[in-house]
This record gives structure tokens, sequence and C-alpha cells, in this order.
């Protein structure tokens, strides 16, 4: 396991290794972890030139970066379990550990087992495409239910962030909303069916990392 220190203090981050039996392993976590290791120092050395407003909107101790990684490459699975930016820095964040993943591991599937943002959600869906949606948690006015399996046909990742679009749209914009919440809050998703609007309070997604493309 490998968590943030001392070198990084803007940079909250557990990565979790399950190394298993492959003869690889041991080698690609190393590399990763360099690769990783140089984002961090960007990270830091963008942290500290952060303006005032922009520290401001920092978190606790500072922290303007959190990262929760677990990777598997015996079952070739990696999970995201956080990935969150409180200011606004010159450094495409998923963008960044996207091709970190890809060179290392581009043999395994990303999951998202509790997606709760537009943003991220959004950065998904660009530069890896749409998702296979495995489970959907939502809340309505009167109930809140979770779709799984054959409740899910007929829905899309796609229409998900098209409603969400729309959500902010018809309320004055997403950059609005943002300000509202303040630093360290993510925009919620919406869904609107025959239920009506809905809040999509997490999502549980995967796709493969050798899906998609980085172009802009």
């Amino acid at each position: 396991m490998i968590q943030g220190n001392e070198r990084w203090p803007a940079v909250r981050a557990t990565i979790r290794f399950s190394l298993g039996q492959a003869a690889d392993a041991v080698d690609r976590k190393d590399l990763f972890c360099h690769d990783l290791g140089q984002l961090f120092d960007r990270l830091q050395s963008a942290s500290e030139g952060l303006n005032e407003v922009e520290k401001a909107r920092c978190g606790l101790d500072g922290v303007a970066v959190e990262l929760v990684l677990q990777i598997d490459p015996e079952k070739r699975e990696i999970l995201l379990d956080k990935l969150f930016k409180y200011c606004d820095m010159d450094l495409h964040l998923f963008t960044e550990l996207l091709q970190i993943l890809k060179r290392h591991y581009p043999d395994c599937h990303l999951i998202v087992p509790s997606l709760q943002g537009y943003e991220l959600a959004r950065e998904i869906h660009r530069f890896l495409g749409a998702p296979d949606l495995e489970y959907v948690y939502l809340k309505g006015e009167a109930e809140e239910r979770l779709l799984m399996s054959g409740a899910l046909e007929g829905l899309s990742f796609e229409r998900i962030l098209d409603d969400t679009e729309r959500h902010y749209r018809e309320r004055g914009g997403m950059e609005r909303k943002k300000a509202e919440h303040g630093p360290g809050r993510e925009l919620s998703m919406y869904l609107q069916g025959e239920e009506g609007e809905e809040e999509v309070l997490w999502m549980r997604v995967g796709i493969g990392l050798g899906s998609g493309s980085f172009k802009h």
C-alpha cells in the first residue's frame, strides 16, 4: 500500500496493490509508482503556485487532490474509489492519471464502484467512451431505489449525462451551481424518466482501459 507522504502535502493518496502470482507484477508496480510519483511532483509544484483564491478552495491541511486506487493485475481490475481536485490547476488530473494507467495496465478494466460527481463521469466518457452500467442508485421525491440487471435495460450512461446537463442548464448553468456549492463538493447527476426527475446518488460503472483515445 502506498499513501501520500511529506513529499507531496498537497496530495492525499492511497494506492493498494494485489500483486498475485504474475511474474511481472512487481516490475509493473514499480514502473507505475515511478510515473505516479512524477505526476505527484507536478501536482505539488502546481499547488505551490496557486493564487490565494484557489489556495482557499483546497481541502483540510491544504490538500488540493485526493486519490484512492486499488490495483489487481491478476483479476485485471483497477478500482478508482476516489479522484477529486479541489481547485483550478494547470494540469488535467484525470487525463494524466489515465495515461499512466493505460501505459502500465492496458489489459485491465477500470471500475468506479461509487461514481457520484458529474465532472468525473464526463471525463470518463470523453476519454474512454461510455462505460457499462452495473448499478444505479436513485433518489426521487418520495423514495430511493436501486437499479440493477434487467432494471437497467434501456438506460444508458449518455442519457444520464444528457439529463444532467439539461438539469443544470435550466437552473442557470453548472458554473453557478459550482459557485453555490463551494470547494470540496461534487455536482450531482440526474435522470429524467417516468418517475419524474431523480438524483443519481451513485453508480457502479466499468470500462476497459484499452478503450477510447486522448483526442481533444
